[in-house]
C-alpha cells in the first residue's frame, strides 16, 4: 500500500471506504504511479519516446494495442512493438551488429535497404498490404 501511497492499515480501519470509492482510488492511485515511473525512465530509454507520444489516460489503451487480442494477434503484436519501440533487428541494424558481411538489401523487393521506414512505408513488396490499411486510416 505504500508503494501507491494508498494509506496505511490503520487509516482504512478507522475509516474504511466504500468498495466503489476504493476501486476508484486504487486505480487512480496504480495508474498515476506508473505514468510516473514511464515518464521518469523516457529519457533514458530512446524506445520509450514512441510510446509516450500519446499520454496514458485512465483506461485509455495505446491504438497499437486495442486489437481484439487472439492467438494469432499475439505474435503480430511482438513484431508490432518492436517496429514501434525501434528494437525489431531489421537487415541494416543486423549487418551493424555482425561481424561478417551481410547484405542490408530488403529481401521482400530488393529496391533499397531494410529500415524501418523502408519496412513500413515504401517497401513495393508491402504495397498492397499497406493499402488495405490506409483505406482504414483515411476515414
Amino acid at each position: 500500500m505504500w508503494k501507491y501511497e494508498l494509506g496505511t492499515v490503520a487509516d482504512l480501519a478507522d475509516n474504511t471506504p466504500t468498495k466503489g470509492k476504493w476501486k476508484t482510488r486504487v486505480l487512480k492511485a496504480v495508474h498515476s504511479y506508473w505514468s510516473d515511473q514511464i515518464d521518469s525512465l523516457t529519457p533514458l530509454y530512446s524506445t520509450l519516446f514512441f510510446l509516450r507520444q500519446n499520454k496514458y489516460g485512465l483506461g485509455k489503451i495505446l491504438p497499437l494495442l486495442s486489437l481484439e487480442y487472439t492467438a494469432r494477434e499475439s505474435e503480430r503484436l511482438k513484431t508490432k512493438v518492436r517496429l514501434l519501440t525501434g528494437t525489431y533487428m531489421l537487415k541494416t541494424k543486423r549487418k551493424s551488429f555482425n561481424q561478417y558481411d551481410i547484405n542490408p538489401t530488403c529481401q521482400m523487393c530488393g529496391e533499397e535497404n531494410e529500415t524501418a521506414e523502408h519496412f513500413v512505408l515504401k517497401c513495393s513488396a508491402l504495397h498492397s498490404v499497406r493499402q488495405s490499411i490506409m483505406v482504414h486510416i483515411e476515414r
